[in-house]
């Protein structure tokens, strides 16, 4: 998946309190890197809840919530499973031709059936680096025996950059976090990282975007992060917050994680239930190219 259809980004137009903090001997007991290596163990896991705003001005908005859970390997994560859904106002999506009174054509029918699909909620699951999308914007063109979309590339789905890019789960990930890090509490970080930083660390943050380049100024853009550690030095929260478009309103994901070395397992769909990008553009059919669409 090489870029997302332009501007569903722009489509999608606080944080609590810190968890409390660690007993000394608890904090004293493990750095929060080798405490997430202990975690690295074939079929657990943990589970993680994000909380989607947009700020303009002075105003705060929900935009959308994603929950999930990561399985973990003996090296990082090995698969994960989540579901997005986003929050639009009324009207929001509405997809207008160039001329108000022009009568809508198939193609933009189609197209405003795509973008309005947006508000449905969208599950990726991801497992040896590939994808398996459900529902969302692409759930309404897939065959009604196949309601997955395999994606030969790993990525977060069609919402993935709307939701946490940054994963502290991953041991790269935190320990490049740790290292920008600017407060330095026994339970508590802050600091921040660029999102060319993290595309040379953080599998996740690559497939968010899709698997593909940043340009010069997307590679500049600063994330603002905090960290919250629990009693056994895990994340149990991360909070981050950046604007991607110069003059846009601020994007903030508030990450709660729990139940850490539960037993997790993540498998990929049936493969009788999977369609193929090819039988995705057979049923959109629209003569206007969509990036995501393009068939290698």
């Amino acid at each position: 998946m090489k870029r997302y259809i332009a501007g569903l980004a722009c489509a999608a137009t606080a944080v609590l309190g810190a968890p409390a903090l660690a007993s000394t001997a608890h904090a004293q007991a493990a750095d929060p890197i080798t405490a997430l290596q202990g975690q690295l163990k074939n079929g657990h896991g943990v589970t993680y809840v994000d909380t989607i705003k947009t700020q303009g001005g002075s105003k705060n908005t929900i935009a959308g919530h994603r929950k999930g859970e990561l399985q973990f390997g003996t090296s990082g994560i090995s698969a994960s499973d989540h579901t997005t859904q986003l929050h639009f106002d009324e009207g929001a999506l509405a997809f207008s031709t160039e001329e108000d009174d022009a009568e809508e054509t198939e193609e933009q029918k189609k197209l405003s059936k795509l973008i309005a699909g947006l508000a449905e909620p969208e599950r990726v699951v991801r497992v040896k680096k590939k994808a398996y999308l459900s529902g969302g914007a692409f759930g309404q063109f897939l065959p009604q025996d196949k309601p997955w979309l395999g994606y030969p590339e790993d990525t977060l789905g069609l919402t993935g950059s709307m939701g946490q890019v940054v994963n502290a789960a991953e041991p790269a990930t935190l320990k490049a976090l740790l290292a920008h890090a600017t407060v330095k509490k026994p339970t508590a970080y802050a600091g921040k990282i660029t999102f060319g930083e993290l595309q040379k660390v953080s599998p996740w943050f690559r497939a968010a975007q899709g698997g593909g380049k940043l340009s010069g100024e997307q590679a500049k853009i600063m994330i603002k992060w905090k960290l919250f550690l629990n009693a056994d030095r895990l994340p149990a929260r991360l909070a981050t917050s950046y604007t991607q478009f110069s003059g846009g309103s601020a994007w903030t994901v508030d990450t709660r994680y729990t139940n850490w070395g539960s037993k997790v397992t993540i498998d990929a769909p049936p493969a009788d239930q999977v369609a193929t990008m090819k039988e995705l553009q057979a049923g959109f059919e629209a003569d206007t190219p969509i990036p995501l669409l393009t068939v290698k």
